[in-house]
């Protein structure tokens, strides 16, 4: 009996070892919800490298000249909020487009913490960021696509928003 526990001792230490607890992903994209375009009401992202989970407040808006898509969530640092929005805008349909300073006709990507006091953060003409916008049914009103851009605050810290997907009814 002892041969026989000695001999099974590779198997069963194999199986422990398939069987761990640590399921979190080697790439945090990984971590992310999966990029739809069905309306899954989501949003989602890396800032800094560090999944973000909209899981307050996830909405998009359009109105012919205005566009906007958003997600926040409250945690350790408060309420954060990765927001994309333009006014006086052209229609939107699919496609491209740049994420800019903020003002009429042109589209920003912004970060907030605290609801924008502690930090309000938003792209500028000289770095912009990207939007690509995968779906855009106004017969089943869903907006979908995909995001990146990254802001700097007032002390010169970046904040790299990448890997950014949602998937919004408006």
């Amino acid at each position: 009996m002892k041969k026989l526990l000695i001999a099974l001792l590779p198997f069963y230490l194999l199986a422990f070892n398939a069987c761990s607890n640590d399921d979190k992903p080697e790439n945090p994209v990984d971590a992310l919800p999966p990029i739809t375009q069905t309306g899954e009401n989501t949003f989602a992202c890396l800032i800094n490298g560090k999944p973000f989970f909209s899981s307050y407040k996830r909405s998009a808006s359009y109105s012919g000249n205005s566009f906007g898509v958003r997600g926040s969530r409250r945690d350790d640092l408060g309420l954060r909020t990765v927001s994309i929005r333009g006014l006086d805008i052209e229609p939107i349909s699919e496609g491209k487009y740049l994420l800019q300073s903020e003002g009429n006709g042109k589209i920003s990507g912004i970060y907030l913490i605290g609801g924008g006091l502690t930090l309000d953060a938003v792209t500028t003409d000289e770095a912009p960021g990207l939007l690509t916008i995968t779906r855009f049914d106004l017969e089943e009103f869903i907006v979908s696509g995909t995001f990146e851009f990254t802001v700097v605050d007032d002390d010169g810290n970046l904040y790299e928003i990448t890997d950014g997907r949602f998937d919004l009814k408006f």
